[in-house]
Order: C-alpha cells, then structure tokens, then sequence
C-alpha cells in the first residue's frame, strides 16, 4: 500500500544534502545572477532538468570537456536532452529575428552565432547559404548542400539557380567543419574562387564565406580571402571562447 505522505514533507534527516546546497544556491542567484560562476549557473540549470541528482559533478564536468557554457549547451552530450533542446530552438528563434531586423553586415557577429547554434553540433558537414537582397538584408537561409562526414561539394549552377529565384544579390556562404578546425582547406578556398567568378555576370556578390569549427570560426572577409585567388595555408582562426556578449 502506497504511503499519503507528501514527499516535501519529508523530514530534513531524509532528504539529499544536495537538496538544501541547491536552495541556497537558488537563492544567490535571485539575489545576483551576474555572481554565479559558469559552473554554479550551469548546475542551477542542471538541477532543472535532473532534479533527483547532485548536479555540482556534473556541471563541473562539463564545462572542463567543453570549455565554456556555449559548449555544453549546444556540443555536449545534453543536447539529446529535450529541456537543452527546447532551449536551442528558443536562442535560434532570437537570433533569427535579430539578424532580420538589421543588414547582415553590420550584424555578422551574429550570423557566426547562429551559426554555431544551427551547425556546431552536427556530424556532417552542410553547407547553407543566407541570401540578401541590395540592402543587405536577409531574404532566405537555405541548407544548399549535405555531404559526408569530410567533404561537401557545392557546384556553382546549383548556387546560380537559387540566387535567380530569391533574387539576391549578395550570399553569406557558412559551412562546417566537423573535424574542429575551423581554418579552409585549399578546395574551400579554391570553391570559394570559383563561385565568385561564376556569380559575377549576374552581379552577385559573396559578402563572406563562414568556416564553423567546434571552439572557432573562420571568415574569408576578416582575413581577406575574398575577391583574390590567393591559396596559400590559412594559419588565423577567430576563437569562439564562450564570453558573454554585450
């Protein structure tokens, strides 16, 4: 016969000491959130999601495999879980909106984002596009391409034929690399050579070419390698190191 005994009223000497540790940790974070430290914030969250287990581990963890909240959330084994799931689609839908109500090029940083958000967690490399109109504003975001685990082949007819049909006239070109590495092999760089010629005739420009790596990313306009046929090795990668943005 199942007990009517209300679980919360359990006596203190019943419950897991982690238990009272995660109400005092609640309660410094409505008191201060900016206080916690990543890993007191990740476990206040994890604690969420799990909360019959002693999260403070397992937060800990975590961020020592992957670096930084951004990793854990969005490159950790949490992301089958459908709470950091949810969580996912909520930042995507955010990030969408906020890259629409701006010209991409002055928002790029957030395309990086994004696109670390839509592409950093998965196992083969995609290549997806963000077409823009003359402004500078985005028209369409379209996954043009998915290919194995170590090679997408994107062919500029392909490429032409989409740009004619949303009418753009620039493309921000963003593909991933799920090796890590952010940094372009010399058919990256010699795709990218080749989709700016063909585009040329119809006046359509490639604003940037955007490597996805899992802690950096790559662009072709910070380090120049737009509008030139240069194929030398890339030795500079942004690093995406997890810090909050303001």
């Amino acid at each position: 016969m199942k007990s009517d005994k209300d679980p919360s009223q359990t006596s203190t000497k019943e419950k897991p000491l982690y238990l009272g540790h995660r109400q005092r940790l609640k309660a410094r974070f409505l008191k201060a959130p900016h206080a916690l430290p990543d890993y007191e914030l990740l476990e206040l969250f994890l604690g969420v999601l799990y909360p019959r287990k002693d999260t403070k581990p397992l937060a800990k963890k975590l961020l020592e495999v992957h670096r930084s909240i951004w990793g854990v959330f969005f490159r950790s084994e949490l992301f089958d879980h459908w709470g950091v799931v949810c969580f996912h689609e909520l930042f995507r839908r955010i990030l969408i909106r906020e890259i629409r109500q701006a010209p991409v090029l002055n928002n790029i940083d957030k395309v990086v984002d994004y696109a670390y958000l839509s592409m950093g967690h998965l196992h083969k490399e995609e290549f997806r596009i963000f077409f823009l109109n003359k402004k500078y504003e985005l028209i369409q975001e379209e996954t043009v391409q998915t290919g194995t685990l170590d090679e997408v082949a994107l062919y500029p007819r392909t490429l032409m034929e989409r740009c004619l049909e949303f009418n753009g006239a620039n493309l921000v070109l963003i593909h991933n690399h799920p090796s890590g590495d952010p940094c372009p092999s010399k058919a990256d760089i010699e795709l990218t050579g080749a989709l700016e010629v063909a585009l040329l005739p119809f006046q359509i420009s490639i604003l940037d070419h955007i490597i996805i790596g899992k802690y950096a990313a790559f662009s072709f306009r910070e380090e120049g390698y737009l509008g030139n046929s240069r194929l030398q090795a890339v030795t500079k990668c942004t690093e995406k190191d997890g810090t909050e943005k303001g």
